[in-house]
C-alpha cells in the first residue's frame, strides 16, 4: 500500500463486528473506576478490546514507508519553496533521543533568528467546504471543548487526500510516538509507583473514548473519514 492511500471499505460482516467492538469499548470507557487498581483493571479491559479492534480495522500506512532521514531533503526543499528560511541549522537523526532534531552547522550568536516560518505554512482548520461540513456535523459542544479533535481529523483527511500539498510534511512525521498511548499493559503497570501513573491511564482512557465516539459518528456521516479513520491513525 502506498503511503497515504486509503484502504478498501470493510465488508458488511467486518463493519458489524467492528461496531460491536466499539460498543464494548465505550461500555468499558464510561464505567466509573475509583482508585488506581480499578483504573488499571479498566485499562486492561479497554486495551484488550482495542487489540481486537486493531485486528479488524485496515492497516493504513501514515508515512511513505521510507526511513525518515530519506524524506528530509524533499521536505526542506518544499519548506524553502514556500518561504521558510533556515539559517545555520540542519535536521539530523539523534538515535539517543528516539528521532530527528535540529543540529547547528556552526556558531549561533545569542538572539539570532535561525528559522522563520511564514503563516502560509501553518496547518490549521480552514473554511474549506469539507472542513465546514465536518464542523457542522460534529456535535457543537464537543468541538468547542476539544478543538484538537478537529485538527486531528483535518490531518487525517489531508493524509489520505490524493495529491495533498502537505505530503512532504506528512511524510516526515513518525509512525509512532513515545507517549503512553503506545505502552503495553505491562509497561503501564511499571508506572504504578510514579506520579505519571494516573495521568497516563486517564490519557489512554480519554483517547479511547474519543476514538469510539468519533468512529460511531463518521461511519455513516463523513465520507472522507469512513475508510481511513482507525484507532492506530487517530492515536
Amino acid at each position: 500500500m502506498n503511503g497515504g492511500a486509503p484502504a478498501k471499505a470493510l465488508s458488511k460482516g467486518k463493519v458489524k463486528e467492528l461496531n460491536g467492538l466499539v460498543e464494548e469499548l465505550m461500555q468499558h470507557g464510561f464505567r466509573e473506576a475509583n482508585g488506581a487498581d480499578e483504573l488499571l483493571a479498566q485499562h486492561r479491559d479497554m486495551a484488550g478490546v482495542l487489540d481486537r479492534i486493531r485486528r479488524v480495522e485496515p492497516k493504513l500506512r501514515t508515512t511513505n514507508g521510507r526511513p525518515r532521514m530519506e524524506t528530509v531533503a524533499h521536505f526542506m526543499r518544499w519548506a524553502v519553496e514556500r518561504g521558510c528560511q533556515v539559517e545555520n541549522v540542519r535536521v539530523a537523526e539523534h538515535a539517543e533521543y528516539g528521532g530527528l532534531g535540529l543540529e547547528s552547522c556552526g556558531p549561533i550568536p545569542a538572539g539570532e533568528c535561525i528559522i522563520t516560518v511564514p503563516r502560509s505554512m501553518f496547518f490549521y482548520v480552514t473554511n474549506e467546504p469539507r472542513y465546514r461540513q465536518l464542523l457542522e456535523l460534529m456535535p457543537g459542544a464537543m468541538m468547542s471543548e476539544q478543538g484538537n479533535i478537529m485538527l486531528a481529523l483535518a490531518l487525517i483527511m489531508e493524509r489520505f487526500r490524493a495529491k495533498s500539498d502537505w505530503k512532504p510534511y506528512l511524510d516526515l512525521l513518525p509512525d509512532r510516538y513515545t507517549t503512553p498511548l503506545y505502552y503495553t499493559t505491562e509497561d503501564m503497570g511499571e508506572l504504578a509507583e510514579t506520579d505519571a501513573f494516573l495521568p497516563a491511564l486517564k490519557l489512554c482512557k480519554h483517547i479511547a473514548r474519543q476514538y469510539g465516539f468519533i468512529r460511531r459518528f463518521v461511519q455513516e456521516k463523513v465520507d472522507e473519514l469512513r475508510d481511513c479513520f482507525t484507532y492506530d491513525v487517530f492515536r
